[in-house]
């Protein structure tokens, strides 16, 4: 697959902030800083997802957008003794909103914590209610290798297990 490379993805604007070359988003994933990826045909409109990694803060994400450029599905690892470990997913919901990007606020979010010892926090948030639970799960399947610079496809499995 090929990619763009940015600093970050703007939501307002559905564009890439401080475009950057491979080689220089290369540099920026050995040397841990903060860079941005989005697969190369969908910089024309709002891609379909985009990979942040910054091994600085032992972070990787990947977030899934909606055909209105709105985050729907995020999965966030951290690197915990030389892999990559499922930490966060997060989905929102925009109910019948027409609303662009990063202009749209969810109407519906739910969120899923794990820790690598087997615990598993829910939370669910709709309109001002909320409510957050807890239990153990087996989160074998939570662990990844870390990727090489460019090769985001285990990452990028968005049908993935969890409760």
């Amino acid at each position: 697959m090929n990619w763009t490379y940015s600093e970050r993805w703007n939501k307002l604007t559905e564009r890439p902030m401080t475009p950057m070359t491979e080689r220089k988003a290369r540099s920026r994933h050995s040397t841990g800083q903060l860079y941005t990826a989005v697969p190369a045909s969908d910089t024309q409109g709002s891609p379909a997802l985009r990979v942040e990694i910054r091994w600085e803060t032992e972070y990787a994400g990947v977030i899934f957008m909606d055909h209105y450029g709105r985050d729907e599905l995020r999965y966030s690892f951290s690197v915990i003794n030389g892999r990559l470990f499922l930490d966060g997913v997060r989905r929102y919901e925009y109910g019948n909103s027409l609303v662009r990007g990063g202009y749209a606020n969810a109407t519906y979010m739910e969120s899923y914590d794990f820790t690598p010892d087997g615990v598993a926090h829910r939370t669910v948030e709709s309109g001002a209610d909320s409510s957050r639970e807890s239990r153990e799960m087996d989160v074998t399947l939570n662990w990844e290798r870390i990727p090489e610079f460019g090769e985001y496809d285990s990452l990028m499995r968005r049908d993935r297990e969890h409760p």
